[in-house]
């Protein structure tokens, strides 16, 4: 009888644990279906409705948050909550074009193009021993040294390096590009915001396979992972020059939402093309900005604020206090930082026509 009472006690604590942590599931759904209930079918609201309420407590009498929720709720693959699946693999003939210089020998490219026709026609083998096959045949005395081998990577190729010691650096190369892109993936897939993202690298078919249950935007995503990395330099802005023109946008989005005279919108434009008044004016805004923050329990005051300022009332200001007490503009590149849920927001405005027609074209965010 004793073993029976613990053994009842047992199945009743397990039951317990297993209703639990099942319940961040429940939980975590039901906030999800009020979300696609507000957003009707909108996803980008769906999606900052989430993100508003990622911090608040939704679970009852503990009061855990959405976010701590989704991170425990159980994990659902494609076929369970639907998503998106995608394969991608690296195009290794660009990167032997790529390491090549483009080299314009003749054989070279020949080979190339009869290891891509391989590949078409279900060769097993890899691309790199095709390619160096397919060379070796079309010119037999044929150094590959000499097209690959460079000042810049005399390290781990030498000038009089055999075509084998080339293949096996080609293989190398072409190892750590498709790690390359495996992190840069894992990356851009963090952006996404899905939960238990699944991401397998193949590496004998330098295939990387992606499944990202519950995603609904498939062409965003096919977009930002397709999409080819850039590096660039730009001069930037300091702060001081930035402001008054962000000042001038305000003005601008106030009066667009305010009067639907189009004289009067003109009247408003004219106005902003003062610079000298404008940044006096947006050093007061960033005081009364300041003052308006503090003031929390004055709701009505912030709506009012918002709806004269609708850039500065989501996009804070980075700015310091001197030494009399007022805010001043922090010297930097660094012209404000928002909430993720308003970030859409401030784009679109900085982005809309007329407000650049008020920003330099040489000037970007």
């Amino acid at each position: 009888m004793q073993g029976k009472g613990v053994i009842k006690f047992f199945a009743i604590l397990l039951a317990i644990v297993c209703i639990y942590q099942l319940s961040f599931t429940w939980v975590a759904h039901k906030v999800e279906n009020d979300a696609r209930i507000y957003a009707k079918g909108d996803t980008a609201k769906e999606k900052s409705y989430l993100d508003s309420i990622s911090t608040q407590p939704v679970y009852p009498v503990l009061d855990h948050t959405y976010q701590y929720c989704v991170d425990r709720e159980l994990a659902l693959g494609l076929d369970l909550k639907g998503g998106m699946n995608v394969t991608m693999q690296l195009s290794l003939v660009e990167l032997v074009k790529q390491l090549s210089n483009n080299n314009p020998d003749p054989a070279f490219n020949q080979a190339i193009s009869n290891a891509n026709v391989a590949v078409k026609n279900g060769s097993q083998t890899d691309y790199i021993t095709l390619f160096v096959n397919e060379y070796e045949k079309l010119n037999p005395n044929g150094k590959l040294a000499s097209i690959f081998s460079t000042k810049d990577n005399q390290s781990h190729l030498k000038f009089n390096a055999s075509n084998n010691e080339v293949e096996s650096y080609l293989k190398e190369e072409a190892a750590a590009a498709v790690q390359q892109s495996y992190t840069v993936l894992n990356t851009r897939i963090d952006q996404f915001g899905v939960t238990q993202p699944n991401i397998q690298l193949e590496k004998n078919s330098n295939r990387i396979l992606i499944e990202l249950p519950g995603v609904k935007d498939h062409e965003r995503v096919r977009k930002l992972l397709s999409g080819t990395a850039k590096l660039e330099f730009y001069q930037t802005y300091d702060n001081q020059e930035v402001y008054p023109l962000l000042a001038s946008v305000d003005k601008l989005l106030s009066a667009k939402s305010k009067l639907a005279d189009s004289s009067k919108t003109k009247n408003v434009a004219d106005k902003g093309k003062d610079t000298t008044s404008t940044a006096k004016g947006a050093l007061a805004l960033l005081n009364k900005v300041k003052t308006n923050k503090k003031d929390t329990s004055a709701l009505a005051n912030q709506a009012a604020f918002a709806a004269e300022h609708p850039l500065s009332s989501i996009l804070q200001t980075p700015s310091y206090q001197d030494q009399t007490g007022a805010q001043q503009l922090r010297p930097g590149p660094v012209v404000g930082w928002s909430a993720q849920k308003d970030t859409a927001k401030v784009m679109a405005y900085l982005r809309s026509n007329d407000v650049k027609s008020i920003i330099p074209q040489t000037m970007r965010f």
